[in-house]
């Protein structure tokens, strides 16, 4: 095969991975050596060349039947086998649900905007003050991972979930700074404690949330007062034999840059405790201070609710959240304590100690009966019905639909895609809206989704 088919006349089910490999070599072009564009933002490696990713070909082929499906999504009569229900079902039948998933979709991108904003940023500080004092491999590669991750994916609607996922072509995987890579850690390590911790309430051992601090280490020092607090709260706590009762731990480090400029490192932890614990012999033995030391109600949510306070900033970018505590520091009314620099303030040697510090360490450990717990099992979202892209434009997120954008348009109102379809359904006399007028703009929001359900009744 020496180039690309004018066209794929052949069962993509019967292809061998061989075969699938030289389509795709021959149908997608080297990458260039020179810088790429601009507009896409991608970043440079060491030698000034952009790095080609190996070919995936289980992900090829999932991406392929991805757009697929997105395609047959339009087509006039199409349907698709429920493999819930074992029914057949006509994508047309899914044109309210995916209206209701694409409203709700878009109700996130401002959110997805941020998050790709601040990956920029801390990508341009990564280039602007890091390397200029360490130009490292691994620095230019969490650049490069910054910047390529999250422009381009396809989004669909889980049936057994019940609400809308996107797969992107590319994520950072670095969790300590890309916020939408830590929000889904955070999501994971949450699934994996979650049970376990609620059974031991259950069973009748205590939850007790605390905060065992340190005084803040001083520039330099912030890898060896990570290790040292980590030891120490293993051996006075744990260790020591005084607290037989306390049966496990979830700890969690944060190292964040103080006021002063110096490392406020600590650890957020819930303990597992079996008996009575005396929380004046706890601060005696720790000797430092222990903040917002507190028995976890028993109750629906009140565990959950406490491993979001603990594990928010556990994996979150470290830039989001210095940003935002930076914020409602300094709006505060009470005080004049100067707020903490967020992570985009900080120099580059700030950056480079943190960033060094934090390779290899594990700022999330477990103790006791909590050691070794098995990891959660990936969310099982079922049958997708994929429904289109959703890509970065370089200001801002955009989505749109397949099958909502094969709607004709309304040439009397020049409406298309999912506008018309609004209009469409504002326009049906449906019982509630008879009387209302062809577009009906004077009905309110929730009619339209009261029409949805009265269409899916149908």
């Amino acid at each position: 095969m020496t180039g690309a088919p004018e066209s794929l006349a052949i069962d993509p089910a019967a292809l061998t991975a061989d075969e699938i490999e030289q389509l795709a070599l021959a149908a997608v072009p080297e990458l260039p050596s020179a810088a790429p564009s601009d507009s896409m933002d991608v970043g440079i490696g060491q030698e000034g060349a952009a790095r080609r990713e190996p070919l995936d070909i289980q992900r090829e082929r999932r991406e392929y039947y991805r757009g697929l499906q997105v395609e047959e999504s339009t087509q006039l009569g199409a349907i698709f086998r429920n493999q819930a229900s074992g029914g057949v079902e006509s994508y047309a039948h899914w044109a309210p649900t995916a209206l209701e998933a694409h409203e709700q979709l878009e109700l996130a991108l401002p959110g997805l905007s941020l998050r790709h904003a601040i990956r920029k940023a801390l990508a341009d500080a990564l280039e602007q003050r890091v390397l200029p004092l360490l130009n490292a491999k691994w620095v230019h590669n969490y650049i490069h991972r910054l910047r390529c991750a999250r422009w381009h994916g396809m989004w669909g609607y889980s049936i057994a979930k019940g609400k809308s996922v996107v797969f992107w072509d590319d994520k950072a995987g670095l969790s300590r700074l890309c916020p939408d890579d830590a929000r889904e850690e955070a999501q994971r390590l949450s699934r994996r404690v979650l049970d376990p911790l609620e059974a031991l309430q259950a069973s009748g051992h205590a939850l007790h949330y605390c905060v065992f601090t340190t005084p803040n280490a001083a520039a330099g020092g912030l890898r060896k007062e990570m290790v040292s607090i980590c030891k120490r709260f293993r051996r006075l706590i744990l260790k020591s034999g005084e607290f037989p009762q306390i049966k496990g731990a979830l700890c969690v480090l944060e190292a964040p840059l103080g006021a002063a400029r110096d490392w406020n490192v600590h650890l957020n932890v819930i303990l597992v405790v079996d008996g009575y614990l005396d929380y004046g012999e706890l601060r005696r033995k720790w000797y430092y201070d222990l903040g917002g030391a507190r028995k976890l109600a028993v109750g629906p949510g009140v565990v959950k609710g406490a491993l979001t306070e603990l594990i928010k900033y556990a994996v979150a970018a470290t830039v989001a959240k210095s940003a935002e505590k930076a914020a409602a520091e300094e709006g505060a009314a009470a005080g004049n304590r100067k707020p903490p620099p967020p992570m985009l303030e900080w120099t580059g040697e700030e950056l480079l100690e943190w960033l060094r510090a934090m390779r290899g360490f594990r700022r999330t450990r477990t103790y006791g009966c909590l050691f070794r717990l098995p990891k959660p099992k990936a969310e099982d979202l079922g049958q997708v019905i994929w429904l289109g892209p959703i890509s970065h434009d370089g200001s801002d997120y955009r989505v749109s639909s397949a099958l909502l954008n094969s709607i004709t348009e309304d040439k009397s109102t020049g409406l298309k895609g999912p506008a018309a379809y609004i209009a469409m359904l504002r326009g049906l006399a449906l019982p509630g809206l008879r009387g209302a007028g062809s577009l009906g703009d004077q009905i309110p929001r929730d009619a339209l989704h009261r029409s949805i359900e009265q269409l899916q009744k149908m």
